[in-house]
């Protein structure tokens, strides 16, 4: 019997989907929980959202459309898609109706503070999911958990903005839709295991670990030598330059530099003393931007991202969000699409088998009420439990051409849920995270000692390729390029996070790698997608942050945008490649049949601000960078606390909390005060109201401050570094710490994922490899290979166990 009677399934559709038969049941009410079963639909799955009689929260929050119909966009956003059934949950006949849906479920995302054990009494095939700030239990359970908090708690907002002034938690609600995804990918990985078990588990995701893994790196570097990165730190190449119709980031790596300077016609400050060494460049950067801005300040952005990008120096252009809708590049992909007379976003990855499809515009609330006609599962027999698989992704082999961020955390939430991730690289074009090209910083290694071989020592590597093996091929030889085709043709997924076109140019594409392995599953993850005039774009996080619109609402007022870090949208791109892999191995499962996954980064990241996006579609209009404050809550900023660039941040959500803030800070008298009597007067009046507050946190502890303020309701966090989310009792209750053993760096703590699962959990298993040292393992018991042919590669130099000169 159908799981609502009037679903529209699309039955005589040609394409696929891949979570066809699916069917969830969202009584989320937040956003993370909705954007989970927004994904859920998006590829298939037939989505109830169960409301209560007065609506969704989300109905109810800004912005809103100015069409006429007062649709709160972030509803739209998050629930295109899904059917709405209004129920008393608090009534018998809501009640009954609300089980018999649960009883037909195979996932059920959560409300904060509902049983998931009810939901497995009732159903025990059904997937729990549930998506919270910080969880049911812990040291901060009770805590509230705004945007502005969770960045502060993540180490991520204490390297925004500039030394000296409040530090910007960002935009939107970005570690929300980060923790949606991630349970998505929970989600995928607790059906796998269903498979084998029968018996569905519990998924638990905390948007502030979210936020927190995030932002590992500089936790790392902190745990290997004890250094602390802040603001002062000027370790990024790269600033901004203001062009006559906006703002464009270029970022000048050192081998990069003779081109940057050829480009834009510079041959004196090429050779000029303050910037031919790149340490005194680094010393003379605002010098050498100062030189920059007066020639480039007179050309249109987009031409100068272009002329750079031709001569391979990385560069965007902020956009703002006004501009994307009539982007030529998204156009020309046919990004935005249009459901029941209203815009959307295109998808945030595409498959070649089972591509996204919107079947509805977000529903109306009650307006499947009529479908309910009690359901149940098809057999309708309860499920008999098999014996327990360790991990959900066991017997999944991963190979992974990718270097830096984005297309290693791919493989390493894949490798995280048991599967076998092989980390191919290049003899002499090593992983950049692994330093080999730059004079060795003591900052990077354990104790800050490079020792003899830097590259297996460096903190960015091996933060990030834990559990996987290396293997070191030269596929700009034949016999390299001979082995990978050996190696995808015993594996089941490959990963690339190099430009367009590289593995095609090297034999390897999808077409030749199915040929080889018809059920294989690629997954590469250009910045800009495959095609469209800016596909050969190269692009980093804070780039690719630019190119979304997310940094031209990042800012301090009249400031230039700002960029936020590090790198926050690489592992984005991570999380979003492991989550249409698993799709696709998912519809695997069922079909037997493989595809080619796309996953352009800049579109994938732009569903985190979605609402926004789709405002300034509608208006024309953009939002004005104001620091940290915003227009629902005041105050909403960051305030010095005790000590050398310390903070506490603080949010009133609502007037009972700016009520107990009086108090608490001693000062009843501003409860009679008519400029703070209401939001919009506080609202008005936020410099007196900042100047009230920071006078009264100025000498009080950050981490004191926040406890007592959330112990009375009210949202606070101290803004933590690397050193405070290291030693985070919050992080250590949620399991986030393993320690490993590493041969060469020594034994450390490693930051985790923040994906639980309760049955068959991912875990942490070895340290990250050292180059080249699974070799012998691959070659040997992967591939079978003969003594005479491992030779055979030696010789050819195919294969290598140090870093070799580039060729």
């Amino acid at each position: 019997m159908p799981f609502l009677a009037a679903a529209n399934l699309e039955p005589g559709c040609i394409t696929p989907s891949a979570l066809i038969g699916l069917r969830v049941v969202d009584f989320s009410d937040s956003v993370g929980g909705q954007y989970c079963a927004r994904l859920l639909a998006d590829f298939g799955a037939e989505v109830a959202l169960i409301e209560p009689e007065t609506g969704s929260p989300i109905r109810r929050m800004p912005p809103f459309s100015v069409q006429g119909d007062e649709v709160s966009l972030f509803f739209w956003h998050l629930n295109c898609g899904k059917r709405s059934v209004s129920l008393n949950r608090e009534s018998s006949p809501g009640q009954q109706q609300f089980e018999a849906l649960l009883t037909a479920a195979d996932v059920a995302v959560l409300p904060q503070g509902f049983d998931a054990d009810k939901v497995s009494r009732i159903n025990p095939q059904c997937i729990p999911v549930h998506v919270s700030a910080f969880g049911d239990d812990g040291p901060i359970a009770h805590w509230k958990g705004p945007e502005i908090v969770l960045q502060a708690l993540s180490g991520m907002m204490n390297n925004n903005g500039e030394y000296g002034r409040e530090p910007l938690y960002g935009t939107g609600e970005r570690a929300s839709f980060a923790a949606g995804l991630a349970a998505y990918i929970g989600v995928l990985a607790a059906l796998r295991a269903r498979d084998g078990t029968g018996v569905g588990q519990k998924v638990y995701v905390d948007a502030a670990e979210t936020a927190a893994a995030m932002c590992f790196p500089y936790v790392m570097r902190h745990i290997y030598n004890g250094s602390v990165h802040t603001r002062r730190d000027q370790s990024i190449p790269a600033s901004q330059v203001k062009c006559r119709d906006g703002w464009v980031c270029i970022w000048i790596y050192n081998h990069r530099w003779h081109a940057f300077c050829t480009a834009l016609d510079l041959p004196g400050v090429e050779s000029d003393p303050r910037f031919a060494d790149p340490l005194t460049r680094r010393r003379n950067w605002d010098a050498l931007f100062a030189i920059i801005q007066d020639r480039v300040g007179d050309s249109k952005a987009e031409d100068l991202v272009d002329l750079l990008q031709r001569a391979e120096v990385i560069a965007a252009k902020a956009y703002r969000p006004s501009e994307l809708y009539h982007n030529a590049h998204l156009n020309s992909r046919g990004f935005w699409e249009e459901v029941d007379g209203r815009v959307v976003l295109g998808p945030p990855f595409r498959m070649s088998e089972t591509p996204r499809k919107v079947r509805s515009g977000a529903p109306a609330l009650g307006e499947a009420n009529a479908c309910l006609k009690h359901p149940s599962r098809s057999g309708g027999s309860p499920a008999q439990a098999r014996p327990a698989m360790r991990r959900p992704l066991e017997g999944i082999r991963v190979i992974e051409i990718a270097t830096a961020w984005a297309g290693p955390m791919a493989g390493r939430v894949l490798a995280y849920l048991g599967a076998e991730a092989i980390h191919v690289e290049s003899p002499n074009r090593v992983n950049s995270w692994r330093l080999n090209k730059e004079k060795p910083n003591p900052i990077n290694f354990p104790d800050g000692v490079p020792g003899e071989r830097p590259f297996d020592r460096a903190f960015l590597f091996n933060s990030q390729n834990v559990n996987k093996l290396s293997c070191i091929l030269n596929l700009k030889t034949e016999e390299g390029r001979q082995t990978l085709r050996k190696l995808a043709a015993v594996a089941d997924v490959l990963i690339c996070n190099f430009r367009p076109g590289t593995l095609a140019k090297l034999g390897l594409g999808y077409d030749e790698l199915a040929r080889i392995k018809p059920d294989i599953i690629v997954a590469e993850l250009p910045a800009f997608g495959r095609e469209g005039p800016m596909s050969r774009y190269a692009a980093l996080g804070p780039t690719m942050e630019m190119a979304t619109g997310m940094s031209a609402m990042i800012g301090y007022p009249k400031g230039q945008p700002e960029n936020t870090g590090p790198s926050y949208l690489d592992p984005i791109g991570g999380f979003n490649a492991a989550a249409a892999i698993l799709t696709a191995l998912h519809y695997r499962q069922r079909t037997g049949q493989g595809q080619y996954i796309e996953v352009p980064q800049v579109e994938a990241a732009m569903q985190f601000i979605g609402a926004e996006l789709l405002h300034a579609t509608e208006t024309g209009t953009d939002p004005v960078p104001d620091g940290n404050h915003v227009g629902t809550m005041v105050p909403h900023d960051a305030f010095p606390a005790r000590g050398e660039d310390q903070w506490v941040v603080i949010a009133a959500q609502t007037d009972e909390q700016w009520r107990r803030l009086c108090e608490v800070m001693g000062h009843p008298e501003l409860l009679d005060d008519v400029r703070f009597a209401s939001l919009a007067g506080r609202r008005v009046h936020q410099d007196e109201l900042t100047r009230i507050i920071s006078a009264w946190t100025s000498s009080r502890d950050k981490d004191d401050t926040a406890k007592m303020l959330q112990n009375v309701g009210i949202a606070a966090a101290p803004v933590a570094d690397s050193a405070d989310v290291a030693r985070s009792e919050y992080l250590a209750h949620r399991g986030f710490f393993t320690e490993l053993e590493h041969p060469d760096a020594g034994r450390h703590h490693h930051p985790g994922l923040p994906i639980h699962l309760s049955a068959t959990p991912g875990d942490q298993r070895s340290a990250a490899p050292c180059f080249g040292s699974h070799n012998m393992l691959i070659l040997q018991e992967v591939l079978a290979l003969t003594r005479h042919d491992i030779s055979h590669l030696e010789a050819s130099a195919a294969v290598a166990t140090v870093p070799l000169p580039d060729s």
